[in-house]
């Protein structure tokens, strides 16, 4: 398969000019449909919590040391297909049946209601290829030991829940992969915290082999913003 006919898509996508060097090199060129937020050129958060506007200070000073790009990010746009995008119950992606190689999430799920993220999954099997992965990466809500668990209510009492910026559902390895599996996926565990408090990160090249629909995504993380999260595979049975 050649990348000029590779449809990846990745959802959620907002903010492409903080991406890093490394993901930036990934995910802007033709093969890619991005659908996400508004352009947000200045970093701003909207949640009003101490710890959203010191993370968009810190996105700041790092575009001005060049750790995150800085030049020319409405650029970046123009080099890909982005579309803005919000998903309701009920909603569907504008794609047709088994058209999609790949899809990719990044802290996105857990801003879902339970219910509309079991859609959006299921929309996510209709669209890919047999044998194609849908990637998320998610907070490990609870189970995480490299830090302490993720606060209730995160990332503040003062969000009311219909807020974007709130954490709807708490994800573990367990809960993710069975809901996977509820609507039909094969579910593979790549980085994650088992119940014991073990911290298990599996190389994605020994999970599946060069014959995979995209192996070129699926055998690397090196894309990953934030690669210390729960990664969790599902594969199109």
């Amino acid at each position: 398969m050649t990348v000029g006919s590779v449809k990846r898509l990745h959802l959620g996508a907002s903010s492409l000019e903080l991406l890093s060097q490394t993901p930036t090199s990934e995910f802007i060129d033709s093969s890619w449909v991005h659908l996400g937020d508004e352009p947000n050129y200045d970093a701003r958060s909207d949640t009003g919590t101490f710890k959203s506007k010191a993370r968009a200070v810190a996105k700041r000073i790092l575009r001005k040391r060049h750790v995150v790009r800085s030049d020319g990010a409405s650029d970046l746009y123009q080099k890909t297909d982005f579309r803005p995008w919000i998903f309701n119950s009920g909603d569907t992606l504008p794609f047709t049946d088994d058209s999609v190689s790949f899809i990719y999430s990044e802290h996105v799920f857990e801003h879902f209601r339970f219910d509309i993220a079991v859609e959006l999954f299921a929309e996510s099997y209709r669209v890919l290829q047999p044998g194609a992965v849908i990637r998320t990466v998610v907070p490990d809500a609870d189970y995480r030991t490299y830090e302490a668990p993720e606060p209730a209510g995160y990332p503040g009492r003062a969000l009311l829940f219909n807020h974007p910026n709130k954490h709807k559902v708490r994800w573990n390895a367990y809960m993710l992969g069975k809901t996977l599996e509820f609507v039909g996926f094969r579910s593979v565990n790549v980085v994650w915290c088992d119940e014991d408090g073990n911290y298990i990160n599996n190389n994605p090249e020994d999970l599946y082999g060069p014959e995979n629909v995209d192996f070129a995504m699926v055998s690397t993380l090196r894309y990953v913003q934030r690669p210390i999260s729960l990664i969790v595979d599902g594969v199109k049975i």
